[in-house]
């Protein structure tokens, strides 16, 4: 864990302590490495448990957790789905519980999305006082002062602080900043680490350069 006093030499010391950048300037490009990061890979991610109530089909979730990527009740993996697939296919499924019986199952197994902290869930659990768990991506960390701190690895916070000089380098523009173009890539090429599913969009094919037979091979 370092805190943004140590992370900002560590930035200098890439230009050799020449910074051709204020400490705002730094700030901002560092901050923007952290949140384009966290949008590529989902690096940040937290687990929040929420109590059904009886009959209820709408929940809310923290607003620090910006999408979701696992639902389950009791421990049972819920799959996902849409509020039109539900509107299409069930007519009265804002009615149905867990205790409406026939081809209505007796515990939730769907989720849908309606906003990024509201959430449908189907059917209604009946009894209440069950466990939802989710697993998604949280906000990302920001830093502010010199004593703010970020919970990174070394070889995390290294393509981040490159990220942040190939921002910085396009106030000088020209070939200094194509020539932190591998800075950039690098940065890309580790967030696609982490979340593999991001080399198979087409901005980051076309960032890194890719057709599908290249792709293929990575």
């Amino acid at each position: 864990m370092a805190t943004w006093a140590t992370i900002r030499l560590r930035l200098q010391d890439k230009v050799e302590q020449k910074p051709f950048w204020d400490n705002q300037e730094a700030l901002d490009a560092f901050n923007e490495g952290l949140l384009f990061y966290n949008l590529l890979s989902g690096f940040w991610r937290r687990r929040v448990t929420v109590l059904t109530i009886a009959n209820q089909i709408e929940y809310v979730l923290p607003a620090t957790m910006l999408y979701r990527t696992r639902f389950a009740f009791n421990n049972y993996p819920m799959s996902p789905s849409g509020r039109e697939d539900f509107n299409l296919g069930r007519r009265n499924w804002r009615a149905e519980t867990t205790l409406t019986g026939g081809d209505v199952p007796t515990r939730p197994t769907f989720w849908a999305p309606i906003s990024l902290q509201l959430v449908y869930i189907w059917p209604a659990d009946a009894a209440g006082g069950n466990t939802l768990t989710v697993d998604g991506v949280s906000a990302t960390p920001v830093v502010v002062e010199d004593g703010d701190t970020v919970d990174l690895g070394d070889e995390t916070l290294n393509v981040i602080l490159g990220y942040a000089l190939h921002a910085l380098s396009f106030k000088k523009g020209g070939a200094y900043f194509a020539n932190t173009g591998p800075l950039f890539k690098a940065f890309l090429l580790d967030a696609a680490e982490v979340n593999g599913l991001i080399k198979t969009t087409t901005l980051y094919r076309r960032l890194m350069g890719l057709d599908w037979r290249s792709l293929k091979k990575l």
